[in-house]
């Protein structure tokens, strides 16, 4: 049975259960599709409210595999030093002796955004350098939000970037 099948014959729409758990639609529809990872806390709280028990709906959550969210990740297009981010990361830790198995979830994380702050500004510098193409996109895009500029706030949000 899947999550999808779940909801339906317990009556929830997709709104009011993402409401229950305190996230929004939108989420929730990526979550449901398979689009993104259930952690486990979330996926307690939805067996709770949905009623039903945990190892139920871990098998059904497992019926969409999560790799189509992985390959649909715009991490996956992340390139350091010529090799995919993943790629590029193991190599680190290995080189490292860095067993990332015996790691919590929390530390991987730490070890992830230190590989990624040392080494992406390269990677942009060393692909722009070599890929002209992009290089003159960019100054083509940028020209067009030129507006932004004078209020400094990205177009379709209020957040202010500078």
């Amino acid at each position: 049975m899947t999550l999808t099948e779940i909801r339906k014959e317990k009556h929830f729409k997709t709104v009011d259960l993402a409401t229950r758990l305190g996230i929004s639609q939108g989420y929730y529809s990526h979550l449901e599709r398979g689009k993104r990872p259930f952690n486990d806390v979330l996926l307690k709280k939805a067996a709770k409210v949905l009623g039903v028990h945990l190892l139920t709906l871990r098998e059904a959550v497992k019926s969409h595999p999560l790799d189509s969210y992985k390959l649909k990740s715009w991490m996956s297009n992340i390139r350091i030093h010529g090799l995919p981010l993943i790629k590029a990361f193991h190599y680190y830790m290995e080189t490292n002796g860095i067993n990332a198995q015996a790691l919590d979830d929390a530390k991987l994380k730490i070890k992830m955004k230190e590989f990624v702050e040392a080494n992406i500004g390269l990677s942009v510098l060393a692909e722009l350098s070599e890929n002209k193409a992009l290089l003159n996109h960019m100054r083509e895009i940028i020209g067009t939000f030129s507006s932004f500029t004078k209020n400094n706030v990205l177009p379709h949000t209020s957040k202010n970037i500078l």
